[in-house]
């Protein structure tokens, strides 16, 4: 995971300074239009993967194949349906409402095919990959992960020396990055897991509950996919392509830090789904503890010392093509992520219940209220950086609300949680910053005081981790974590 971290901040240097901060605002923009469209894709492949660990945990009802066979169907009903919306509404928005330059046109609309096709691929994908992570073959997506981003910076490279218009090369070979991706999944899926075979029978009775529960699902995603691209448009709208290669930058960060909480899930959830579906309520509860905790501090220890020298990272980073706003940017979309993290192992005990109903129209309401907001702060005068906190404080105001959901839906005691999670966690954030900053103001800004608070905060992120808030199974799982042992080991 250090490496997939280190490759992907490495890559965004080498892009960024290949196509310039204009050209990389324009496919920041561009291809995230197309990408909010995948909260479907997302809301699907969790559908999937939880039926297949229930399929795996209870040894009874419907089979891997039936499974496999009706998300199949699903699969290619959304990809048609994808290409519905992309091609009218979404040729109609680059056409008519986005801020792009007019000698940029033409390689925006080349950006927009090839991110359709990509994420057309991503979807056909779903089965396949659901399937590896349902059977925890954690090993061969880890593998999968380094060679996506050593194939993106394979990319940067080749756009950085070529004569041809880097911005439409880039779009091409990210696509075929995608292409690729999807062969590994489909062949590995189907030369392991035998019961994955094709049949023409339309399931009706499963049909329908996968329906139901990726519906749902995805009406939380969406919300979601509303405040990401809805923040992006109106950026674009009120500040042009520059706002948005800074937004593209910070978002960048996140996603690269954030990639250690998703490989935390990816080893919990099929734990979580069958011990639900088996019954064992004090596993699931044990499961949702140590997960809150063990991914919070994870990303709080990686957040603080970049939080805390931002401004020499980003020089680091990207030399001195850094965007207006990135700054801001990047220390409340941290801030914002490791808040949030509280509310990924909530999700997850309302996906295994399956109930998903009122959890997710409560999340779709507070999320999708950031946009709103935020255009207001933006036509009284506020800069780019009001959006970032009105997302933060919603968010902060957005995890109480989700636990109080959750409690609907599965019995568990607040005050224990508190007690257990929140308090712990709260400390951590307190204490853990304190001799990092002090080291800031005695030592002269370099890449000695930068390797030192960062050792510093890790040093005192574990001595903390193990005295106040970790339990014995959970320092387990943390070391384990930090050793790399992908695959369920991690969590029993």
């Amino acid at each position: 995971m250090g490496l997939v971290l280190v490759v992907s901040l490495f890559s965004t240097r080498v892009v960024l300074q290949a196509l310039d901060i204009e050209d990389y605002g324009i496919n920041n923009v561009v291809s995230g239009f197309v990408t909010m469209f995948a909260f479907l894709n997302t809301s699907m492949s969790n559908g999937v993967q939880r039926f297949y660990n229930f399929s795996l945990g209870r040894k009874n009802g419907y089979s891997i194949k039936d499974v496999y066979n009706t998300a199949l169907q699903i699969q290619a009903i959304l990809a048609v349906t994808l290409l519905v919306p992309l091609e009218t509404f979404g040729m109609w928005y680059i056409h008519t409402q986005m801020v792009i330059p007019v000698d940029r046109f033409a390689a925006a609309q080349w950006v927009f095919q090839f991110s359709v096709l990509s994420l057309v691929l991503l979807v056909l994908q779903i089965p396949y990959s659901a399937a590896i992570m349902a059977y925890e073959k954690m090993d061969y997506y880890a593998y999968l992960s380094i060679f996506d981003v050593l194939a993106k910076l394979g990319i940067a490279y080749i756009i950085k020396y070529t004569t041809f218009d880097k911005l439409i090369l880039y779009g091409a070979l990210n696509m075929l990055v995608s292409l690729i991706c999807f062969f590994l999944y489909y062949g590995y899926a189907k030369s392991h897991f035998q019961d994955l075979k094709s049949d023409f029978i339309i399931r009706k009775q499963l049909f329908k509950p996968m329906l139901y529960f990726s519906g749902w699902n995805g009406f939380g995603s969406f919300a979601y996919m509303i405040k990401s691209q809805g923040l992006n448009m109106l950026l674009n709208v009120f500040f042009g392509p520059v706002v948005n290669a800074a937004r593209g930058v910070s978002n960048m960060a996140m996603s690269a830090i954030q990639g250690f909480q998703s490989n935390i899930v990816i080893a919990f959830r099929p734990q979580l789904i069958q011990s639900y579906a088996t019954g064992d309520n004090e596993r699931v509860l044990k499961l949702f503890y140590n997960l809150s905790k063990v991914s919070f501090i994870l990303l709080a220890m990686l957040s603080i010392p970049v939080i805390i020298e931002i401004e020499y990272i980003l020089h680091l980073w990207l030399g001195d093509t850094i965007p207006d706003y990135t700054i801001p940017f990047t220390i409340l979309v941290l801030v914002n992520m490791v808040i949030s993290s509280l509310n990924t192992p909530v999700s997850q005990v309302v996906h295994a219940t399956g109930k998903m109903k009122n959890y997710q129209i409560g999340t779709c309401l507070m999320v999708c209220s950031i946009l709103p907001v935020s255009w207001v702060f933006l036509k009284l005068g506020f800069d780019p950086v009001a959006v970032y906190w009105v997302s933060l404080i919603i968010t902060i105001i957005n995890q109480f609300v989700c636990n109080l959901l959750l409690k609907k839906v599965y019995p568990y005691s607040l005050k224990e949680y508190c007690r257990k999670v929140i308090i712990p966690c709260v400390a951590f954030v307190i204490l853990v910053p304190l001799l990092p900053l002090a080291i800031t103001m005695i030592f002269p800004v370099s890449f000695l005081r930068l390797l030192l608070t960062g050792a510093i905060s890790v040093l005192i992120s574990i001595t903390v981790s193990y005295i106040l808030v970790l339990d014995k199974s959970e320092r387990t799982m943390f070391l384990n974590f930090i050793k790399r042992k992908d695959d369920k080991r991690i969590i029993d």
